[in-house]
């Protein structure tokens, strides 16, 4: 599947930074209630891959995606585990090129002009922009793709994105979804609450963008 088509109808990205296999796929039936298909399940914890692989088994439908890679071999478990698409909080050449050579989409973080001019000559036209809120949030992002604006670039913000202000990201034309937390807070996880996490789920749907 291609990049453009892997986020088709989701305006949110639920990122999911610290879950047990148990407590990934709690989140995974929750969100399936809520009619949303769609998240990463990031490699900062031992029982991340764990989780990857138990919500990978029950739910093959599932669009998830292995987030935090930062080496060759990450890249290569996540192909290997049949994971939709691949994250990273930045720019590498080698992992860039090993994702195009397996043919896995790659969404790697940049936060600059130089980054994200280096990317585009690389041929990566939808980058992950991290992180976006202690950077500047939204003027920093229209100034940072302002000089941009012919190179067709649909970008990923992620990072001290909320709730509240994920609209304003999903009205500039560059913005094809936006990455969060705030649909699994910490407690709601641990707590196992699928209803609350449901609830947040379902809110996500209700922010897509109506310009689009």
């Amino acid at each position: 599947m291609k990049h453009h088509q892997l986020f088709n109808n989701y305006p949110v990205l639920p990122i999911i930074n610290q879950a047990t296999a148990e407590e990934a796929l709690v989140i995974a039936e929750a969100f399936l209630e809520a009619d949303l298909c769609l998240m990463e399940i990031t490699l900062r914890t031992e029982t991340a891959k764990k989780a990857l692989l138990e919500v990978r088994k029950k739910f093959p439908n599932f669009i998830l995606g292995t987030g935090s890679i930062l080496s060759k071999d990450q890249m290569q478990w996540a192909f290997d585990a049949g994971m939709d698409f691949t994250v990273s909080p930045a720019w590498s050449d080698s992992l860039w090129d090993m994702s195009q050579k397996l043919k896995i989409p790659f969404y790697p973080g940049i936060l600059s002009p130089s980054e994200l001019l280096k990317s585009i000559e690389a041929g990566c036209l939808h980058p992950k922009i991290f992180p976006i809120e202690p950077a500047g949030g939204v003027p920093y992002l229209k100034s940072l793709l302002a000089p941009f604006q012919n190179a067709e670039i649909t970008c990923l913000p992620t990072g001290g994105i909320g709730k509240e202000n994920v609209s304003q990201y999903l009205v500039l034309p560059e913005v094809q979804i936006v990455g969060g937390s705030w649909i699994t807070p910490q407690t709601h996880i641990n707590n196992k609450d699928a209803k609350k996490i449901t609830e947040l789920a379902k809110a996500s749907l209700l922010l897509a963008n109506t310009n689009s």
